[in-house]
């Protein structure tokens, strides 16, 4: 699944990263004294916040006004204001990392995206890294009928100095419908200002009378479509058809899974809020990362935005806008964050296991081989042939109790033998030194787990 449409495979700094509603930015989370979430994502690395969603099109922008005193819940308001943004600011500056900030389409109203906007530019521009506009907007029709709005709206953010745009935020199954035409378009129109392409992906939905069981197995490979770079629906579809067009199109930033997860309507309690939930979000990261992407965001919130329904699939679980617990898919970050950055070696099996896949990738100073077992019952006695002299090798696994259940859930899952803090406290006693002959480095994986390989030669 190396790429075939051009583009870096590589996991670059703030890959994993975070998808909120644009409700979160109300209740406040998103602050400077928030020193749990700031914990949290330090330990991760900087990741990228995408703030937007279903929400940004519910939000309004109301001026020059204080934000929260204090964290707080629902019900949560919808009027955006100033204070609210110079906390999210601060957050911003407390964590390095950087965001893609959503503002209104579904409203029409270009002079209130455009100021909030300019305000925001003017308090953090240096952590935007640029604006999108509404979400999933092929909601409201085909892309010809939504490009004269989306264009007018973009045409008044941009008039502020320095902002740019990421777009279209498309809906599962449109990277072909909306996102190909639309960066078709936009770079036409506003050239090198288009810095992004967003696409979302969900494995499936949530809430239907289908068993635990047929949910798990729905996310116990990368793609339930088989992995089709043809199927526009699948996580390669999608994926391969979004790095086509920024390539094609010659996008500056290429492209992120803007707002992705295992199953959308928030998410199947039981499944998404369980280790294979972290154990599959390995595979979306380096499936996105073989087809040129340069990040993920996985979506959250707390319940209350974007409906009443509570949010299963949230990586860092809050309430009343402070942090509950690290949530499994949360430990996947760790595991990427813990493999470093570089470009992707190509990897080969032979004969695999089912549910069992393999990545590899060049960091800085020694290879990261990633084995994700997903099988609840078989154990995998890997043998890693790197091609050449493998001076030493050790082993930091991601896993749940009781042993080989998929579904462990938060609290019974651990990296390196340790859990997380609330507050981004991680000491890990697990790490395993692996036997090595030769080229190769022998590792065993047990059911219901993750192995990430440190190989230095």
């Amino acid at each position: 699944m190396v790429p075939t449409s051009g583009g870096t495979a590589a996991i670059v700094p703030g890959y994993a990263g975070f998808s909120y509603e644009k409700t979160h930015i109300v209740n406040g989370s998103l602050t400077s004294t928030n020193t749990d979430l700031i914990g949290l994502f330090k330990l991760i690395g900087s990741p990228v916040i995408r703030l937007g969603a279903d929400d940004v099109d519910n939000c309004t922008w109301g001026g020059t006004k204080a934000g929260p005193t204090a964290p707080s819940g629902q019900p949560f308001t919808k009027v955006v204001v100033s204070g609210m943004v110079d906390e999210l600011c601060d957050f911003l500056a407390a964590t390095g990392g950087k965001i893609i900030y959503g503002v209104n389409y579904h409203s029409d109203d270009p002079t209130s995206s455009a100021a909030e906007a300019a305000y925001a530019m003017g308090k953090c521009g240096s952590s935007i890294l640029g604006f999108e506009i509404g979400n999933e907007i092929n909601r409201f029709g085909a892309w010809s009928a939504l490009q004269t709005q989306w264009e007018t709206i973009a045409t008044d953010v941009v008039a502020t100095q320095g902002a740019d745009l990421v777009g279209p935020a498309a809906g599962g199954g449109n990277a072909v419908a909306l996102t190909t035409p639309f960066a078709e378009d936009e770079s036409a129109k506003f050239g090198s200002k288009l810095v992004i392409l967003t696409s979302h992906y969900y494995a499936g939905t949530a809430g239907s009378t289908n068993t635990i069981d047929w949910y798990t197995n729905r996310i116990q490979t990368p793609d339930v479509t088989g992995d089709s770079a043809t199927n526009v629906d699948g996580l390669v579809g999608t994926s391969y058809y979004t790095n086509l067009a920024a390539v094609k199109y010659n996008i500056p930033q290429a492209w992120r899974m803007g707002e992705v997860n295992t199953f959308a309507g928030h998410g199947e309690e039981g499944v998404s809020d369980t280790l294979i939930a972290a154990l599959w979000m390995i595979d979306l990261v380096f499936v996105t990362a073989e087809n040129g992407a340069t990040g993920i965001n996985l979506h959250g919130g707390e319940t209350g935005m974007d409906g009443s329904k509570p949010f299963y699939y949230e990586p860092i679980k809050e309430s009343g806008g402070v942090v509950v617990d690290a949530q499994p898919e949360y430990y996947g970050q760790l595991m990427i964050q813990l493999a470093g950055t570089g470009p992707l070696v190509t990897t080969t099996m032979t004969s695999p296991p089912e549910y069992f896949t393999a990545y590899a990738l060049k960091a800085d100073g020694w290879i990261s081989v990633m084995l994700d077992n997903k099988s609840a019952t078989n154990a995998v006695s890997a043998t890693v042939d790197l091609g050449t002299p493998v001076a030493s090798a050790s082993a930091i696994y991601l896993q749940g109790t009781p042993a080989g259940s998929l579904t462990a859930a938060e609290g019974n899952v651990t990296v390196g033998n340790a859990t997380v803090s609330n507050a981004g406290v991680w000491s890990s006693t697990g790490t395993y030194t692996q036997t090595t002959s030769g080229n190769t480095v022998s590792v065993y994986v047990p059911a219901a787990s993750a192995a990430l390989v440190r190989v230095i030669q």
